[in-house]
């Protein structure tokens, strides 16, 4: 017996997850989580540990290792907040909002090819499945 349509969908979702997250370190130059933390940090500012978790969606320990590897590079700087010394706030470094500025014409090269010759309502049906399949994956088992 053969998989059904929803698996075949499953398995090429999770292909063209691992071939997305590869494609965009090798033509970006940083890990996909890496890069959303310093866009992130260029587009809000400083933030705290604490919120930049919760608006990337991200284990907060994963979030540390990867906030560690970042400042040994120079691009962010940690420091407690002055209002709440148990938050640990980030902020980019002169380095690092030079790094996001070069490196943002990558990424918008990158999304283009990605893209290529879709419409705009191809994309945006493409965007309303996956969103769909989020809220789902969110939804506890019962």
């Amino acid at each position: 017996m053969g998989d059904t349509p929803h698996v075949i969908a499953m398995q090429q979702l999770g292909r063209t997850y691992r071939a997305m997250m590869t494609a965009f370190e090798t033509s970006i130059g940083y890990s996909m989580p890496r890069w959303r933390i310093l866009l992130n940090l260029y587009q809000f500012g400083e933030t705290s540990q604490k919120q930049l978790a919760c608006m990337l969606r991200v284990d907060p320990a994963a979030l540390t290792r990867q906030i560690k590897a970042i400042e040994l590079e120079g691009l962010v700087e940690r420091h407690t907040d002055a209002a709440d010394n148990r938050l640990t706030n980030v902020a980019l470094t002169d380095a690092g909002r030079g790094r996001v500025e070069d490196t943002l014409p990558l990424r918008t090269a990158f999304i283009e090819r990605a893209f290529g010759d879709f419409s705009a309502e191809q994309t945006q049906t493409l965007t309303d499945m996956l969103h769909t399949l989020e809220l789902r994956m969110r939804e506890p088992l019962t």
